[in-house]
């Protein structure tokens, strides 16, 4: 079975493709070398034979015959001799000198067997010219050329077997490593998918491609553990924040089933609709928070400018805080360096609304709330700031989660996602937002790009 999932391995198979290029071109490259090696040696072969004519014929020069015999004589005392051929002969084919019957050979290079030698399966490179008024026939074997190309025959052929050697085994050793590294990737995923979240897949020193998408995978699964941990917390949240006012509400229409006058059945269910209107809310809340995620309202965008949002909501609310015993102000606008950003009107409203809800609902009584739009040079930022408890540093970031409170008894009023579709309007404008001191109190900045 191991060898199987081996030899269906991608790594075996990529190798396996890679010695095959490689391979045919190592021997489109031996063979060409191997031609031309030939050829070099073919071409020496030529230049001994007619190095030993010319040898010979300038012996016969200098002494006549005599001094051709000798030269004869003296290149057959040497160790090549055996692989050497030298005639002198008359026109009519009579052997003046050396040994052999070559008068059948045409003038100049010629290749055939020596009519004298014992190797007469060994073809020979001859050389015919004149000598005066003879004529010379030199002739050299092709034993040493020929040994010298199988050599290089033989190189070459070795070559080729030990680069597809090791191509093949390099090849199998990787797709083994690489089965090893994808069953142990597998075995963490299986673990995944068993529900252990917080399992990550083995990132190695090499930093391959394999280990690039395992560093993906682990940060896809941080993400995912800390999403079904924050459903997990979601659904527990929303069952505490819904047990009570469900249990409320049972409780008012079954006094409004038992009042015995119309009017004290009509305040029960008066206080169960406001009940019914909370939960209602807290949905409508979660719903809003999935569609702007979801990027659902990207056709709402229009530019306008986000200090006339913030007059709106001010002139709205400032009689509500007066009521509720907070001093509300508005900061001057900036009528100079202001400036459009594009954004979804309502949005911007309802983000503005639900910092200034949060803001009185956290205070106490006196505390001051000043709202306001700073601007820079591309960026503008719309703020809310308060003289109230404000919230710790570590707690500042946890906020923005869905029904996360400070309050952890969860019995003050509030669905606890206040902030968290402030967070989901912020992202869906790609605005940054910010939670600061300001001493004494929460500033919050939410930051808008240039249109």
């Amino acid at each position: 079975m191991a060898r199987a999932s081996i030899a269906r391995s991608t790594s075996l198979r990529v190798a396996a493709l890679y010695v095959a290029f490689f391979l045919v071109s190592l021997l489109g490259a031996n063979v060409t070398s191997y031609n031309l090696i030939a050829a070099y040696l073919y071409e020496r072969l030529d230049s001994s034979v007619g190095e030993r004519f010319e040898e010979i014929s300038s012996a016969y020069e200098q002494r006549g015959i005599d001094g051709a015999k000798a030269m004869i004589a003296s290149h057959g005392a040497t160790k090549a001799a055996q692989h050497t051929v030298y005639t002198v002969m008359t026109p009519g084919g009579a052997v003046v000198a050396g040994s052999g019957q070559y008068s059948d050979l045409p003038y100049g290079y010629s290749t055939r067997a020596p009519s004298c030698h014992d190797q007469s399966l060994t073809n020979y490179r001859f050389f015919r010219g004149t000598l005066g008024e003879y004529d010379l026939v030199v002739g050299v074997s092709y034993d040493d050329t020929d040994r010298l190309r199988k050599i290089a025959l033989i190189s070459f052929g070795c070559g080729s077997a030990i680069v597809l050697a090791l191509g093949l085994g390099s090849g199998a050793w990787l797709a083994f490593r690489t089965r090893s590294r994808i069953a142990s990737l597998t075995g963490r995923m299986k673990a995944v998918g068993a529900g252990e979240l917080s399992t990550r897949l083995p990132v190695s020193t090499r930093k391959d491609e394999i280990d690039t998408l395992a560093c993906e995978v682990n940060s896809a699964l941080v993400q995912l553990e800390s999403s079904v941990a924050a459903m997990k917390q979601v659904t527990t949240d929303i069952a505490h924040d819904l047990k009570t006012p469900i249990g409320r509400l049972l409780l008012l229409l079954e006094a409004a089933l038992d009042s015995a006058d119309r009017d004290s059945a009509e305040l029960h269910i008066a206080t169960a609709m406001d009940e019914v209107r909370q939960i209602a809310s807290t949905f409508e809340a979660l719903l809003r928070i999935s569609q702007i995620s979801s990027g659902a309202r990207n056709s709402r965008l229009v530019s306008l400018h986000p200090d006339e949002i913030i007059r709106e909501i001010y002139e709205i609310y400032q009689p509500i805080a007066e009521d509720a015993g907070r001093r509300m102000e508005l900061a001057q606008q900036d009528r100079v360096n202001r400036f459009a950003i594009t954004a979804d009107r309502d949005l911007l409203r309802q983000l503005c609304v639900n910092l200034v809800a949060n803001a009185i609902r956290h205070t106490h009584d006196g505390a001051g709330i000043r709202m306001g739009v700073k601007y820079g040079e591309d960026t503008c930022s719309i703020f809310v700031a308060d003289t109230g408890p404000g919230i710790p540093t570590e707690e500042r970031q946890k906020v923005f989660k869905r029904f996360y409170r400070l309050e952890k008894s969860r019995t003050t009023e509030g669905t606890g996602l206040g902030l968290s579709l402030v967070k989901a309007i912020s992202d869906f404008h790609e605005a940054s937002i910010s939670l600061s001191d300001n001493a004494p109190g929460l500033l919050v900045e939410v930051k808008f790009h240039r249109a």
